[in-house]
């Protein structure tokens, strides 16, 4: 079960990214970025298999991450299915399938900024996406495994013993979606989210209680450079240097300026131009309007986490690798709007409206 082939893939690490939290993605062997995998229908036992995926998707091969990379949690499809263990079986060369995501015996706690819930997950359908670029089936030594390294399109995917040197559990994540605009949300109180205090410049950036919608906590990254922009061009930036403690205001955005540039993914939120400067809450203070701050990186220089700046980044994502293109019946391409969620189905369409 085993299959090594490095240079066919170098140039394909530099196109792949990890996956954000919600963000659907195209799951391609390392082998070659012609291959996805795929499901083979929308019902309950349907294989997933490898397949060719072409440029555009589809609703067999286009999967959602909702945990994103290096979190337990499922890998859906077609909305309300999972990947999912054939009948639990723990052994080399269970084949894999799709089910309906169901509830079972893995507790995991969601949330969003308007609402947060405790869902019971089924541990046959509980992976992680870590960084090594395998999936591993959560609690158990099995991985999501080409079969004999096999691309004939059809062939069905196995979970297989995970071993680091094994290239058929490696799996590229290309992005099908991108995020639009983004929330950050204080994790040890998800009800309180980053803010501007006003639209201008100069204006502090704050704790606040969240508010679905509300343009004073929506940012964006239109480069996907790093910024955090919000309203007219303004970007989040400390208010002077890099010292511990400076406030957080907004300044016009400039193209380059490595202060402006975060790596604002869920955990810590660093900034560019010293990457062990992270965003804070200031004096553990969740009062709203407590004006955040810079702060050194309490986890990256100690074991210790500091709950100050831990934080959530909820993203709203819009379609961009291609079209949704249903692989059988449908040929009417439709374009993928903002806050809009469309399934195609082969036996219909199935139009969903997220508000």
């Amino acid at each position: 079960m085993f299959s090594r082939n490095v240079a066919s893939f170098l140039s394909l690490a530099l196109a792949a990214n990890a996956q954000l939290a919600g963000q659907t993605v195209f799951l391609k062997t390392v082998f070659t970025d012609a291959s996805c995998l795929t499901a083979t229908s929308n019902a309950d036992g349907a294989a997933v298999i490898i397949d060719d995926c072409g440029s555009n998707a589809t609703s067999l091969n286009s999967w959602v991450v909702p945990n994103g990379q290096d979190e337990v949690g499922t890998i859906q499809i077609f909305g309300d299915k999972c990947l999912d263990v054939t009948n639990g079986v723990d052994a080399d060369g269970t084949l894999l399938q799709i089910w309906t995501c169901a509830t079972g015996n893995t507790s995991k706690s969601l949330s969003e900024s308007s609402f947060s819930f405790t869902v019971d997950l089924l541990e046959d359908q509980m992976w992680i996406p870590i960084p090594d670029q395998s999936i591993t089936w959560y609690n158990e030594n099995k991985c999501v495994d080409l079969t004999n390294g096999n691309l004939t399109d059809g062939n069905r995917v196995q979970i297989w013993d995970c071993d680091d040197e094994n290239d058929n559990q490696k799996w590229n994540s290309f992005a099908i979606t991108t995020p639009t605009s983004f929330v950050i949300s204080l994790k040890k109180d998800t009800s309180l989210c980053v803010a501007a205090s006003a639209n201008a410049v100069g204006a502090p950036v704050v704790i606040d209680d969240c508010s679905p919608g509300s343009a004073a906590q929506t940012f964006s990254d239109p480069t996907q450079s790093g910024q955090m922009v919000i309203y007219d061009n303004l970007c989040v930036t400390p208010a002077s240097n890099d010292n511990d403690g400076v406030p957080l205001i907004l300044s016009p955005c400039v193209t380059g300026d490595a202060a402006q540039d975060w790596s604002h993914e869920t955990g810590l939120i660093t900034n560019g131009n010293d990457p062990k400067i992270c965003l804070d809450l200031t004096n553990s203070d969740e009062t709203p309007g407590n004006q955040l701050q810079i702060w050194t990186c309490t986890l990256l220089t100690s074991t210790t986490d500091n709950t100050n700046q831990d934080w959530i980044v909820t993203d709203t994502f819009n379609w961009t690798a291609g079209c949704l293109i249903s692989p059988i019946h449908w040929t009417i391409i439709f374009t993928l709007a903002l806050h809009n969620t469309f399934l195609i189905r082969s036996t219909g369409i199935l139009i969903h409206q997220n508000n």
